[in-house]
């Protein structure tokens, strides 16, 4: 989970060498495996920019020849769409996905994975692994993991994620953008994603494998509005401190108590979301959950979510009034 806001970096590379522009999407894809074939009727070109942080790049890339190769996508998902016909997703599988003109899908995730594409213009959006199976957590309820992502959208939900990804495209190809803004429209983006492709609590791949650190998780998840301590989970998970701690890292999860903490983050900001702004305060609900030190909490919350926990709680207010966030009052910890 993220600590502060850093400004986002932008990238704009374009020229007419094969060889840079394998040099250039190699080190895109993390891949040693990117090949150029023959080039439109026109001559060879490409172009590729891109606009992101930790959180989130938004990228677009064209490319005036037939290409094929591997992507590893690393720890990231990544949502993607083709102006055009004729690309292809793990070609040596049998059930390849084939792109659909401006219909976004998926990529595969978590292993690397083959391509094959003719001539377009491609659009994609990055997101952190972590930062996308927080959001996944919070708008499910769950405890965070990896993702289980259909590569094709449900139908029902598309419209909805056209229409965010619309409306989020200015900020998102801005760098020099407010960075509290730019934080929310990756969380809109991020939740308008898990509601298309997200199949995760269906799936059950958050429960599988997770032995004594999904035990310790959802015991610290049940319990999370009581005062904890790392010795409280080990009683109830029958674990040694250095047991448990050896456990979180071997899969890589937060230690225990940033566990704790994100989980208390997430349902304050759930209680704020839902509260009303004229009698919640910002400080009851933080205190509820065990943040005694308002300021800090305030800080962490910012780095967290990407706002002030008092523009969550009036968010709500602003939409019925039309109000803009840029244009809402200050409001302090306490209000």
């Amino acid at each position: 989970m993220r600590t502060d806001l850093r400004t986002p970096t932008a990238t704009e590379q374009h020229g007419a060498a094969v060889d840079d522009a394998v040099e250039l999407f190699e080190g895109v894809y993390s891949s040693h495996d990117i090949n150029i074939g023959q080039a439109v009727s026109e001559g060879f070109s490409y172009r590729y920019r891109a606009v992101g942080d930790d959180q989130v790049t938004t990228a677009t890339s064209a490319v005036a020849a037939h290409r094929w190769g591997t992507i590893n996508p690393g720890g990231q998902y990544t949502l993607a769409w083709a102006t055009g016909p004729g690309m292809v997703l793990d070609t040596d599988r049998r059930d390849r996905i084939t792109m659909r003109p401006n219909v976004p899908v998926m990529y595969p995730a978590g292993r690397p994975f083959t391509f094959d594409a003719a001539p377009a213009v491609q659009h994609v959006i990055r997101f952190d692994g972590a930062f996308l199976e927080s959001v996944s957590a919070a708008v499910r309820g769950d405890l965070p993991g990896p993702l289980d992502l259909r590569a094709e959208a449900d139908p029902d939900a598309l419209p909805a994620l056209r229409r965010t990804i619309a409306g989020a495209a200015t900020t998102l190809w801005d760098p020099g953008a407010d960075p509290v803004v730019r934080s929310v429209q990756h969380r809109r983006v991020a939740e308008a994603v898990i509601g298309a492709f997200d199949v995760t609590a269906a799936s059950g791949v958050t429960a599988a494998g997770r032995g004594s650190v999904r035990v310790a998780q959802e015991w610290i998840a049940a319990n999370a509005h009581r005062p904890l301590t790392t010795a409280d989970v080990c009683r109830a998970t029958g674990l040694s401190a250095r047991g448990l701690q050896a456990a979180f890292h071997r899969v890589g999860a937060a230690s225990p108590m940033q566990f704790l903490r994100d989980v208390r983050l997430h349902r304050v900001r759930a209680a704020l979301e839902a509260g009303d702004p004229t009698t919640t305060t910002v400080s009851e609900v933080a205190q509820a959950w065990g943040f005694a030190h308002l300021g800090r909490f305030a800080g962490t919350y910012a780095g967290a979510f990407g706002e002030r926990p008092s523009d969550t709680l009036h968010r709500r207010a602003r939409r019925d009034t039309g109000q803009s966030p840029s244009s809402a009052p200050t409001a302090s910890t306490t209000t």
